[in-house]
């Protein structure tokens, strides 16, 4: 008879492998009836904590990497959280990186985390670094994108549908009477610009209203960048009526130069948000926005890098799957 392991106790006792672990460890976020089967699952099998321990050590860290593009961000800081949350829940510690959507940042913490022997991986991917991804995962360790794809590269990843939250807002806008409606985008080499901007496309496309190149200004999703290009659309002889703004970094740095400029909101310009913070809601006017489970965002990825660690039967082996989630539009008074 094969000897009994770990996952032997994890299929008698009804838990994961990452539960029990914890038990053996003394991790105390376990509840007491899932501790209480364990311990008789391997009373039942004779099993062996000791080779299980060391098993462990050799085969696994119970870590998971996590590489951002901004930490100051909300939108990060909420995922992050959601993450470090769920990954905990099974046992697993989350190491946050932040890099900073620079390819350079990114590809020196992809290799810390590779060096430190991580079992997975959580990207928001500058794009710009496919084959090292490449090389980490044949090295074994599993990776999911969040948030953006890359192009060319098989891996798991969990996104929003960025091109219909686009569509919709745009077309909020148009079915509103606006008509000089600009857009500040982020990067557009990447899936979140790029889908936002064709969605926006879409809808004007749609509506019979012609594309206006001076209209279409393109940030890095940062603040100042949102400031900037804001100040450049107030400086055109014909600014626009309206301004669908693609994340909420870049949404504070529009606010900030219409408030500077005393441009009012709605009358002057209508502003729309692609992201719906807390403080959307309690400004004035309260901003109209794109909502996204940013949460549900974290806590999916995070779910998805576990099974693909632990090898559950539920996940194709060698199949790639992308999950999208849907976003939802909250009408305010900025529009």
């Amino acid at each position: 008879m094969a000897r009994p392991n770990i996952r032997t106790v994890a299929g008698r006792a009804g838990v994961s492998t990452a539960t029990v672990s914890r038990v053996l460890s003394g991790f105390e976020g376990v509840r007491e009836n899932t501790r209480k089967k364990v311990i008789s699952a391997i009373e039942e099998l004779d099993y062996s904590v000791d080779s299980v321990a060391r098993s462990l050590r050799q085969r696994k860290t119970y870590t998971i990497g996590l590489i951002v593009g901004n930490v100051l961000s909300q939108f990060y800081s909420t995922i992050a959280k959601s993450i470090e949350d769920t990954a905990r829940d099974y046992g697993y510690k989350t190491i946050l990186c932040n890099g900073d959507d620079d390819p350079v940042k990114e590809m020196e913490y992809l290799k810390i985390l590779r060096s430190n022997k991580v079992d997975g991986i959580i990207l928001t991917p500058t794009g710009l670094n496919r084959d090292f991804i490449k090389s980490t995962m044949n090295a074994g360790i599993q990776i999911v994108l969040l948030d953006r794809l890359v192009d060319g590269l098989d891996a798991d990843a969990v996104l929003v549908d960025n091109y219909e939250g686009a569509y919709a807002a745009t077309k909020y806008l148009l079915d509103r009477g606006y008509v000089r409606i600009a857009i500040i985008n982020g990067f557009t080499d990447r899936t979140t610009g790029a889908e936002r901007l064709r969605g926006y496309r879409s809808a004007l496309r749609e509506s019979g209203i012609a594309e206006e190149d001076a209209l279409i200004k393109t940030g890095d999703f940062k603040k100042e960048s949102g400031t900037r290009l804001t100040l450049e659309l107030l400086a055109m002889e014909k600014p626009p009526d309206a301004v669908f703004v693609t994340n909420m970094d870049m949404t504070m740095g529009v606010l900030t130069a219409l408030g500077v400029n005393k441009t009012a909101i709605p009358r002057d310009m209508a502003v729309l948000s692609f992201d719906d913070p807390e403080w959307s809601a309690i400004i004035e006017p309260p901003l109209t926005a794109v909502s996204q489970p940013v949460y549900r965002l974290g806590s999916t990825a995070a779910k998805k890098l576990i099974d693909r660690i632990e090898n559950r039967e539920e996940v194709p082996v060698n199949k790639p799957s992308i999950t999208t989630l849907k976003t939802r539009l909250i009408i305010r008074r900025s529009v």
